[in-house]
């Protein structure tokens, strides 16, 4: 599954590298990316509870990218290709990129906020459904 999910801690540090976490007495200060072109932008909560998720799709053409804000999330995780299944756990400071024939769905371990973005504009038919989680 290593081809289609990729998740990254972002580093803790006060030196400048463009992707990084600054941790101060005053807050923190996220640079999630620097110098990556994205067309799309969103962010989300998750509340845990019973049949609260998100996803529960694929795409056939889209990277996707999530950072972590806060909380702590499972990723459910089926690689289309090959029919592998799998789940990782994110926690707040990661980043992660699921690829194109890659299903996946959110549960919120713990209440969670993300940040979600893509190098290209919304395309509804590039969200396929994924109706065989839970099975």
């Amino acid at each position: 599954m290593n081809e289609k999910i990729s998740i990254e801690e972002l580093p803790i540090t006060a030196e400048f590298i463009r992707q990084k976490r600054l941790i101060q007495e005053r807050g923190e200060l996220a640079l999630i990316e620097d110098g990556k072109q994205f067309q799309h932008l969103a962010y989300f909560s998750l509340k845990r509870g019973k049949g609260y998720y998100r996803g529960g799709h694929y795409h056939r053409h889209k990277v996707e990218h999530f950072y972590m804000v806060k909380g702590k999330i499972r990723v459910e995780l089926v690689d289309l290709d090959t029919g592998k299944r799998s789940e990782v756990t994110l926690e707040e400071g990661q980043r992660v990129s699921i690829y194109p024939n890659c299903a996946h769905r959110f549960e919120a371990i713990e209440e969670a906020q993300v940040i979600e973005y893509y190098d290209s504009l919304y395309d509804p038919e590039d969200d396929i459904p994924y109706e065989e989680f839970g099975l």
